[in-house]
């Protein structure tokens, strides 16, 4: 008997405040997801002030497009990863939803698990609270700093609170996590909060993504050995380690209950 195919789940990276690293972790999380793990996936770059992830992509482009041997390595890569790369597209935040729609629609056949939005910098407008509660999940990280975490927990309140009390609303959870956790000290700061977002039974999930300079690793410099940020493939799990990326995308697909390679070669 043939399934109905099911609609991709909407996953939001929000923050409300720039430079706590949203927008890297959406690229490096959605590049281990589609080329490591076999989820099949787009991104939609709501962020029209940066477009980080749109203008990464553009700069690979660029870099490879420059570069003899790294044109010859990427197209070994992808003749043997046996798809394209994943799609970006740009789009207002008022537009987001309907932008991701029309591509659902239009590449039906590809059958897309997930659709990666990246917020702006920050979600504090009427227009970023409704795109939040058109998404499945918003995963957002936390930094310690003290204005920083009151507006974050503000917003993730807000979200847990309305999306429970409207039918209407898509919100299933709020995913907060420690960002740029300097493990060579205790912080007081993030011991009395994960106490405190516990209590208010906000997600939080239990490991950190610790501060190392690899996370700015592009291309252009590195090279495909040492690159950590990219669109085109993911960081090398010998330099993912220690670095808290692999939990916090072994946390994402159990909460999301999302298919991998091992699952999908079953099927």
């Amino acid at each position: 008997m043939e399934n109905k195919q099911q609609r991709p789940l909407f996953l939001g990276f929000s923050s409300q405040k720039g430079g706590v690293g949203k927008s890297t972790l959406a690229e490096i999380i959605s590049s281990i997801l589609f080329y490591e793990k076999d989820v099949n996936l787009f991104v939609v770059d709501c962020d029209l002030s940066q477009d980080s992830f749109y203008k990464l992509r553009e700069r690979e482009k660029s870099v490879i497009q420059k570069s003899e041997e790294l044109s010859r390595s990427m197209e070994a890569y992808f003749q043997t990863f046996g798809k394209q790369a994943y799609r970006i597209y740009k789009s207002a935040p008022r537009d987001a939803v309907k932008t991701a729609s029309n591509h659902i629609e239009r590449l039906h056949d590809e059958e897309f698990q997930v659709v990666v939005f990246d917020f702006p910098g920050h979600a504090g407008t009427s227009e970023l609270m409704e795109l939040s509660l058109q998404m499945d999940y918003i995963l957002s990280p936390l930094e310690a700093d003290i204005q920083s975490l009151v507006s974050c927990l503000a917003y993730a309140k807000t979200i847990t609170d309305i999306g429970v009390s409207m039918s209407d609303s898509r919100i299933k959870d709020i995913i907060l996590f420690w960002n740029k956790v300097d493990r060579r000290v205790r912080n007081v700061i993030i011991d009395e909060y994960t106490k405190f977002i516990n209590e208010q039974q906000i997600t939080l999930l239990p490991g950190y993504v610790y501060a190392m300079h690899r996370f700015s690793h592009e291309l252009s410099t590195y090279g495909l050995r040492g690159v950590f940020r990219s669109t085109y493939q993911p960081p090398a799990k010998g330099l993912r380690r220690g670095t808290g990326v692999d939990e916090l995308i072994s946390d994402l697909i159990q909460r999301l209950k999302l298919k991998t390679k091992s699952e999908n070669g079953n099927d």
